[in-house]
């Protein structure tokens, strides 16, 4: 197995241990989280380290690379706020080395985002985002702890964006060539987790208003679910973008509820 394969295999192994250590965080972090904007900010980023990805390689593979571009803008605008609101906490000492590190790779990850699109530097992005995504659960844990009560649904909702980001990315970066990713198996679990999720969603509480946004949330779930699992095929590029889009949407609108 040459550098590369090594490389990615382990990126592959690390990220499903991150994806199974993000679902497991406590079953009672259940009410009202007093630093709620703090801890926002930090799951923003894990959400954005896979988004972030998913876009330099829509654009380095020329599809829907006008929308892409845009978010990609966008999103690198979003990380630099919710970095600097995380740099307003109160309590900073608690996640004052966390935030250095992440600080420093986000610095990187920007600059390697602002690259000529190439294997070699998709191979970096990848990477940092993997990093950009450990760096931001590890403050978003601290921020759970230093809490008597956490908001069960705001995490499920937050897990839910990262997990429909990362299923894109995966989708992408399969496109552009990267097979070693073990793409066909990420996929598949993360397709089941964000299942379970939704679950978890609709088995929640809300008013008729919300309830109409999670109907639609689960009617396009249910309508593209399998062009996810087709990762390996990859013949429907934008068709993914496209519906992980309008689901980040509607998961941003069950969000606000809870705020």
């Amino acid at each position: 197995m040459n550098t590369l394969n090594l490389l990615v295999s382990s990126f592959a192994k690390k990220a499903v241990i991150l994806a199974l250590s993000i679902m497991s965080l406590s079953p009672a972090a259940y009410g009202k989280v007093a630093n709620i904007e703090y801890l926002s900010a930090a799951e923003d980023i894990a959400v954005m380290s896979q988004s972030l990805v998913k876009n330099y390689f829509y654009l380095g593979e020329n599809l829907n690379s006008s929308r892409s571009g845009q978010m990609l803008d966008e999103h690198i605008a979003k990380v630099d706020a919710s970095l600097n609101k995380l740099k307003s906490f109160e309590n900073q000492d608690q996640i004052e080395d966390d935030l250095m590190f992440v600080d420093m790779i986000w610095a990187e990850f920007k600059d390697t985002l602002n690259q000529d699109y190439s294997r070699d530097t998709g191979l970096l992005v990848i990477d940092m985002g993997e990093v950009l995504l450990e760096g931001s659960e590890n403050i978003a844990t601290v921020l759970y702890g230093s809490t008597q009560e956490a908001s069960g649904m705001i995490d499920v909702i937050e897990q839910q964006r990262y997990l429909i980001e990362r299923m894109a990315k995966l989708y992408i970066i399969s496109i552009a060539g990267f097979k070693d990713f073990n793409v066909a198996k990420q996929t598949s679990n993360t397709v089941k987790t964000f299942d379970d999720g939704l679950l978890k969603i609709e088995n929640n509480g809300y008013p008729d208003k919300v309830k109409k946004k999670v109907s639609k949330l689960r009617k396009r779930w249910d309508s593209s679910r399998s062009y996810y699992l087709k990762v390996e095929e990859g013949d429907l590029p934008r068709t993914v973008f496209f519906n992980t889009e309008m689901i980040e949407r509607l998961l941003s609108d069950i969000f606000k509820y809870h705020k």
